[in-house]
């Protein structure tokens, strides 16, 4: 009955961890983003619960109605429009930043609003200091459930509104419309706008949900004061709990992550009660007196879940996209190395200069420390910047080598060693993440290495022999010979030294074969591994360089105040250099020793003012203020996603273009004007040759517009250029496509059909020309509209959602049973399989599953990328035969293939593509197999 007792009790908390689970599986599987503001948003409902309930005196149903169903609904609405929904193809350091300005913004701000109501108004909002216990929604009482198990009511209703709120989410999405569309959007948020699905409104409802459980779960805890109440960092580590919950859930299935959410608050419950002398021996106590380690048990399970179940099994295989988002562009490349230098030199004095001659002893410091701490931030330009990966052990690696250092000065050793040892251990501690975490990727990577910084904090970090407990090593300050370390003034130029050589060594990295490699590994690392780059070995080398540098500036950080403590760093202090390292510029070397200055000397300058002679500010003792700033500056990555150095660099180059662009139209004015005077006749223009068209191919499959006599068509392509990020991929395609005709275009891998069928659909955009559907220019529409006109695109490798079943697929487009009788009377082995997952389906029967809803109700072209990838030829001819129905009932069909030979019996017209160019187009009867085969080999057609 203990046993029983202490599992119930433990679930009380992991139901409160189950329904963050949720909230974060919600927003992350319909938006790809993470939110780790999630308990950020529990916290404020929390307090706002509170202050309106205790300190204003309202009724606590309706403040409950307020916060929950009005505060935080607005809330997730108002970060989905203004952030999350422009960061949706961001790369994860961003994404993540985003998270982390939640995190920091949406508690200070609400502290720092009812502080100001307080001191304002009188409104008598409590000081959060203050409130020592927060009342539950049902009165005080006990109840007990059995023999040896006491509830309360807080406890009661906390597992009953957990377990109500999954139920109800479990049916929404099971068996609602919205509850289909935010299914389809976690499998495929492509495919799912293809199908007509709006995922804008899809992602925002999520957001909303999100932020609704998140508010629901933190007025559910703020009555047990141990765990929560209200202290935001206590909900900081509750999401650290539940992040474990979602990812063993696979960060997308609701009915994992909340059975997860409850396991691991019992479990917790168990091991505190259970490890210890009496139950395990002489194990139980050697863990029983490690501090730290039984309340660590989530973070180990984060760990082992994600090394079993966190490999990206749907990683992207050799010669496809790349999986990274491209490279920064060099927008100072037309500048001398002088100019390229110069801004870096002029920051330099301005900081150097006062700090030598000017500032006393406490802003001399704070320079030091600025600079070390740009070391540690350097370290994020070589682990996420170039290597692509974002961790969140970078605190942890610099604490480690500043406690080996005070350790080993303790026990005798001379400082320079010392500081090698003390570098060398962060150095390993970095190949012990990185080691079991190289068959990771992206956000499963960066929760590893955060589950190894909250291990090493509260266990590694609080164990006596390490840190000399609570006290802490003294680090004293070395002397060189005639080199005092002991002078500020010596310490700081030896420390800007120190910087200069590794920010020379970090932009030397970059240019080098490591670097290349590094650079291959983060774009696209199945390629990477054929050009012979072993993507495990480079990761583990990027991760040991970061770690080792890291480590110094951990070393010269601590120098500077002479101590180190074992709280020094924690995790969610990395949270914070990260978001101000990928504000200022995270592939920026000098940017992460600026964002190091900005870090160390903006929160001294909010908290104790400046004077500057006739300018002078007495700084605020509201430390809430700083937070918000800071917060709202990592939000704004939502419109400057490279960070404020390359935007300032793009904006300076644009100015400079500008320039050139005026200075060369002056220029060709003058010559002109020159020439006109010189000339002693008019000389007409030669008339312009006519393009050149092969043999046997009509003007109007080249032209802007169809051949006299002809009618328009009901897709024409007027001069299309389309491109990824600076790579174009479709050069000026001309194309007319006649109402009720298939037209089957073909070309080899690498020719652009792929980019060709998603730029008509709307997934890619036009950077020039004009896309005209049934005279209409839509260019301009978005993937939806088109989809509402009646073009339809079914993407390359089927399009069907495969976690949802074959008659799920079928309502998407026809929600009306008796539509779907229609297929199944059509297709009887999708009949058979109506309530087994798509995904369960042969290749032929996926196929045929994304075709079947367009023969029940037709759009008015149909886009079809690869229709017989991988099929059999008895299922090719029997899906080349849907196609040919679909054009008996009137529907324009555009196959887009590489394989000819079976197209070509259904095609009207055929056209190949190649490079990127439209090659020619011509009536079915008049291509040969010779002229096919040269479109493939990039010749030009011999016609007899």
């Amino acid at each position: 009955m203990q046993f029983f007792s202490i599992t119930i009790s433990g679930a009380v908390s992991g139901a409160i961890y189950a329904l963050l689970a949720i909230g974060l599986v919600l927003s992350h599987s319909t938006s790809r983003i993470f939110n780790f503001g999630h308990a950020a948003t529990a916290f404020a409902a929390a307090y706002l619960y509170h202050q309106f309930h205790v300190a204003l005196g309202w009724n606590k149903w309706l403040t409950l109605l307020v916060i929950v169903a009005l505060f935080a609904p607005l809330m997730g609405w108002a970060w989905d429009r203004l952030v999350f929904r422009r960061l949706a193809d961001a790369e994860e350091s961003t994404k993540i930043v985003a998270g982390v300005g939640v995190l920091i913004v949406v508690p200070a701000f609400v502290l720092l609003v009812c502080a100001i109501l307080r001191d304002a108004l009188g409104i008598p909002f409590q000081d959060v200091a203050e409130v020592y216990q927060v009342p539950g929604v049902l009165p005080a009482q006990q109840h007990q459930i059995a023999a040896g198990l006491v509830l309360s009511n807080n406890q009661l209703v906390a597992l009953g509104a957990s377990v109500l709120l999954f139920v109800t989410m479990w049916a929404f999405l099971r068996f609602t419309p919205l509850g289909l569309h935010m299914r389809t959007a976690v499998d495929s948020p492509v495919l799912a706008r293809l199908r007509g699905i709006n995922t804008g409104r899809v992602s925002t409802l999520s957001w909303v949900i999100s932020f609704f459980l998140a508010a629901v779960a933190g007025v559910l805890a703020a009555p047990f004061p141990g765990p929560f109440g209200l202290v935001n960092d206590n909900y900081t580590l509750a999401l650290f709990v539940a992040t474990t919950a979602a990812v063993v859930a696979g960060l997308r299935s609701v009915p994992l992550a909340f059975l997860a959410g409850l396991l691991i608050g019992a479990v917790r419950n168990i091991v505190v009660a259970y490890v210890n002398a009496d139950h395990l021996g002489a194990f139980g106590a050697w863990a029983a007196k490690v501090y730290g380690l039984t309340a660590s048990v989530p973070y180990a399970v984060l760990f082992i879940a994600l090394i079993l179940l966190g490999h990206d099994r749907r990683r992207r295989k050799a010669g496809t996209a790349a999986t990274a988002a491209k490279p920064t562009p060099d927008y100072r490349d037309d500048l001398s190395p002088f100019k390229k230098a110069l801004p870096w030199i002029i920051k330099s004095a301005v900081i150097l200069v006062p700090a030598l001659f000017l500032a006393n002893g406490i802003w001399r410091q704070l320079f030091i420390y600025g600079f070390a701490l740009g070391i540690i931030l350097l370290s994020f330009t070589i682990v996420t910047g170039l290597g692509g990966m974002v961790s969140l052990a970078q605190g942890a690696f610099a604490t480690a080598a500043g406690l080996t250092v005070g350790l080993l000065l303790a026990n005798g050793w001379h400082y320079v060693p010392a500081t090698v040892v003390g570098v060398l251990v962060a150095a390993a501690l970095g190949a012990l993440t990185a080691l079991p975490a190289l068959r990771l990727s992206g956000l499963s990577l960066t929760f590893a290495t955060l589950a190894l910084a909250l291990l090493a904090t509260n266990v590694l970090f609080k164990m006596e022999w390490f840190s000399n407990g609570t006290a802490g090593w003294s680090i004293p300050r070395p002397r060189f010979g005639p080199i005092d370390l002991a002078d500020d003034r010596v310490l700081l130029i030896v420390v800007f030294l120190v910087v200069l050589l590794l920010v020379r060594m970090a932009n030397n990295l970059t240019d080098s074969a490591a670097g290349r490699a590094m650079i291959a590994v983060r774009t696209a690392e199945p390629a990477a591994s054929a050009s012979a780059v072993s993507p495990p070995v480079t990761k583990l080398l990027i991760f040991v360089i970061s770690a080792a540098v890291a480590g110094l500036g951990g070393v010269l950080a601590v120098t500077v105040y002479g101590t180190i403590l074992n709280t020094a760093n924690p995790p969610q202090a990395t949270f914070l250099w990260l978001a101000i390292v990928v504000i200022v510029g995270v592939r920026s070397p000098g940017g992460a020793i600026e964002a190091g200055i900005i870090s160390a000397v903006l929160p001294w300058i909010m908290a104790h003012g400046f004077d500057l002679g006739p300018i002078s500010w007495g700084g605020t003792s509201n430390d809430l203020i700083p937070q918000v700033l800071f917060g709202l500056g990592a939000i704004q990555l939502a419109a400057q996603p490279n960070g404020l150095l390359a935007t300032q660099s793009m904006a300076a180059r644009h100015r400079r273009d500008r320039k050139r662009a005026k200075l060369a139209a002056q220029a060709a004015a003058q010559a002109a004007a020159q020439a006109a005077d010189q000339a002693a006749a008019q000389v007409a223009p030669p008339a312009s040759p006519e393009p050149a068209i092969e043999v046997g191919e009509p003007a109007a499959s080249v032209g802007s517009f169809p051949a006299a006599g002809r009618s328009p068509g009901l897709l024409e392509l007027h001069g299309v250029h389309a491109a990824y990020g600076e790579v174009e991929v479709l050069h000026g395609i001309d194309l007319t496509v006649r109402e009720g005709a298939i037209l089957a275009l073909l070309g080899a891998n690498g020719s652009g059909k792929t980019t060709l069928c998603a730029t008509i659909a709307g997934l890619v955009p036009v950077t020039s020309g004009r896309i005209v559907f049934d005279g209409e220019d839509i260019t301009a529409l978005d993937t939806l509209r088109r989809v509402e006109r009646g073009l339809v695109l079914v993407p390359e490798s089927r399009g069907v959602f495969p976690s949802i079943t074959v008659d799920e697929n079928l309502s998407i487009w026809l929600p009306s049973k008796a539509d779907r009788a229609k297929v199944y009377e059509q297709f009887e082995s999708l009949a058979r399989r109506a309530g087994q997952p798509a995904g369960n389906l042969s290749g032929g029967e996926q196929q045929m599953l994304s075709l079947a809803p367009f023969l029940v109700r037709r759009p008015r072209l149909l886009i079809s990328d690869e229709p017989s990838l991988g099929l059999a030829q008895l299922v090719t001819a029997e899906i080349m035969a849907a196609f040919q129905r679909l054009q008996q009932e009137g529907t324009t069909v555009v196959l887009v293939e590489e394989k000819a030979r079976d197209v070509l019996t259904v095609a009207d017209q055929v056209g190949a593509l190649q490079t990127g160019h439209l090659r020619w187009v011509s009536e079915r009867a008049d291509v040969d197999e010779q002229r096919v085969a040269a479109a493939y080999l990039g010749m030009s057609a011999v016609v007899h």
